[in-house]
């Protein structure tokens, strides 16, 4: 399930993910919650929480979550992805080397270094 968080400033889609992610929740929450803050902005921040009850990832997700990324390759400024789940940690750092824009990984007890990387102003 893939809640959406608010307290975020206005060019971040910040979601929480808890128990299993499924293609439904690409389908109902994530997808549109992308397009919606992408009418408003050329390049959104991704805060990608997985919170504590996350237990895993439906296998047709998979395909929608690589879906997802060839069709907004380009549509992000910065990844946030949060988690204390070891496995998910070391693919998402490994994630982290594919990514066209910066991708940085936390531990829940450093969400607020998590919340001040997203918002640092990129150096060009």
């Amino acid at each position: 399930m893939i809640e959406l968080l608010d307290g975020f400033s206005h060019d971040v889609l910040a979601i929480r993910v808890q128990g299993i992610l499924s293609s439904d929740d690409y389908d109902r929450a994530l997808v549109p919650a992308i397009e919606a803050k992408l009418t408003d902005h050329a390049t959104i921040k991704l805060w990608y929480e997985f919170g504590e009850q996350f237990e895993g990832v439906a296998i047709e997700t998979l395909w929608d979550d690589a879906k997802l990324g060839l069709f907004h390759l380009t549509d992000f400024s910065r990844v946030a992805i949060i988690t204390d789940n070891e496995n998910l940690m070391n693919m998402a750092k490994l994630f982290a080397y594919m990514a066209p824009c910066p991708v940085a990984v936390f531990s829940r007890q450093k969400t607020s270094q998590a919340y001040r990387w997203l918002n640092a102003v990129a150096v060009v």
